[in-house]
């Protein structure tokens, strides 16, 4: 039975001086969007855990195309644990959003906060998985309280992120907390999964946080974005970039975590 092949224009835009934390991979029938964050030093980097991490997804979903998405993460955590010998709660941790075009559906994973905007029936849905946003967790909210008056990205603010990666710790990959990718397989089982019926969907449009949430503060259109081609989308992630560093470089206009973060966008067409 043949399954129907993907288009994908990507763009990226690294925080760092090197590549960055975010990874995209492209296969035949899907496409895979990670974001990456830092654990507890363990010797083992960001950039190597997502990298090995992005690379067992898309071989599972390219050498089983009818794979469930969830078990083809939770194959590919497992696999990349053990890899690379990594510790539970003290490992690096990403979000997970896979695109796929089936038979006859194009089914759609999100796990963490990387959010898919998907084009059906004359509509757009954005698909997102928001158990973290939802926990109440004080550090968090003295933090962005302290960005919206502008105190910025001071000591106190570096020590309140470390306060609030100890106060999330405990909800981790826990029924009630939230599900992220890092050691624990049971993370694929508890993603949040879509289907849609393939003849209906005209286009997905995948991103990291760090280019969703400047972008729709300034009102970029993800219609906009479907339509644009890889050199305008890095234009797009350029001015945003410019706009964190000269408009808002303090946090104050859009509160976030931190003042440049790493910036995706993959446009997704089936053929």
């Amino acid at each position: 039975m043949k399954v129907a092949t993907i288009s994908a224009r990507i763009a990226e835009l690294s925080a760092l001086p090197d590549r960055g934390e975010d990874r995209v991979r492209v296969g035949r029938n899907a496409v895979v969007v990670l974001d990456g964050a830092s654990g507890t030093d363990c010797g083992v980097s960001v950039s190597e855990y997502v990298d090995a991490l992005a690379d067992r997804q898309i071989e599972a979903l390219d050498f089983n195309p009818f794979v469930s998405l969830p078990r083809a993460v939770s194959e590919s955590i497992e696999l990349t644990a053990s890899a690379l010998d990594l510790v539970p709660g003290k490992a690096p941790s990403s979000t997970v959003s896979i695109v796929r075009r089936g038979t006859n559906t194009v089914d759609i994973l999100v796990l963490g906060d990387s959010p898919v905007y998907v084009a059906h029936g004359g509509r757009v849905d954005r698909l997102t998985d928001d158990r973290l946003a939802r926990l109440a967790l004080s550090s968090r909210s003295r933090l962005l309280e302290r960005l919206a008056a502008g105190h910025g990205y001071d000591d106190e603010h570096r020590m309140i992120v470390r306060q609030l990666s100890r106060e999330k710790a405990p909800y981790m990959n826990r029924p009630g907390g939230y599900w992220i990718a890092e050691t624990d397989a049971h993370a694929g089982t508890n993603a949040v999964v879509y289907s849609f019926p393939s003849g209906e969907v005209q286009w997905c449009v995948m991103l990291t946080d760090g280019a969703d949430e400047p972008a729709s503060h300034l009102g970029v259109r993800v219609e906009h974005l479907a339509m644009t081609d890889e050199t305008g989308l890095r234009e797009v992630l350029a001015q945003i970039h410019c706009w964190e560093a000269d408009t808002d470089p303090d946090g104050r206009h859009l509160p976030r975590f931190k003042r440049h973060d790493d910036k995706t966008i993959a446009v997704v067409r089936f053929t």
